[in-house]
């Protein structure tokens, strides 16, 4: 392993899984949750992200052989779905959207509750709800998304196990300490900062996702005439 593939698989990582942008949404959700549950909501919430990450990152290969795909197929359509959520996440808050999610699920539960008679009952136990919480929305999508799960998937095939696991360790780590942390890191960095990190990782990932769609349509259009000749 060179230090260049762990280089360009945590930089992207970096770009896509850095919880500064998200802050202030996970905050909120962690408000609503007494505080002497807290520490363990965020446990769980980063022991998700840490076994769903290595589960794909490890994993991927295998389903990718099952489905008789290629790795330059993987280069070409993780591309485009890296390319279309940074082109998302510069137009668009990330905040925003992560709010919007988290209140339509709000509604739907409201939803179901209105409709189901026994909808209520089966809330009625709120340590279990909080346990919930952390699993779904904070853990999956909001700390671990479709962007992210796709990375792991695209860079386990394309860079290597190793540095993929590597980066991703790093990166949990990282976000592990700002989350624990999160309240004290809102407070030194401001909301400024916070989301000028975010679109500028935001354009180094839409950079990044450019490079995997042009090697991967290369290699195509290489087998392609290389076959023909």
């Amino acid at each position: 392993m060179s230090f260049a593939d762990f280089a360009g698989t945590f930089v992207p990582l970096f770009a896509i899984m850095n919880v500064l942008p998200v802050l202030p949404v996970t905050l909120s959700i962690l408000e609503g949750v007494p505080s002497r549950e807290r520490p363990i909501v965020t446990r769980r919430a980063l022991l998700t992200v840490l076994s769903v990450g290595a589960l794909i990152a490890i994993g991927g290969g295998a389903m990718l052989r099952w489905w008789g795909l290629t790795t330059d197929d993987l280069r070409i359509a993780g591309g485009v779905v890296l390319l279309v959520f940074a082109i998302h996440d510069l137009l668009f808050s990330r905040l925003e959207r992560k709010s919007r999610a988290k209140e339509l699920d709000a509604a739907i539960d409201d939803e179901l509750v209105r409709t189901d008679p026994h909808a209520p009952a089966s809330r009625a136990n709120e340590g279990h709800e909080e346990h919930d919480l952390a699993i779904v929305p904070l853990g999956v999508p909001i700390l671990l998304g479709p962007a992210g799960m796709t990375a792991l998937l695209v860079f386990g095939q394309t860079r290597g196990l190793l540095p993929t696991l590597l980066a991703f360790l790093a990166n949990f780590a990282i976000n592990a300490v700002l989350l624990v942390h999160a309240g004290f890191v809102r407070r030194v960095f401001g909301r400024a900062v916070v989301r000028a990190t975010g679109k500028v990782m935001g354009l180094v990932l839409a950079a990044l996702a450019v490079s995997m769609l042009r090697r991967g349509i290369e290699n195509v259009i290489a087998s392609g005439l290389g076959g023909a000749g």
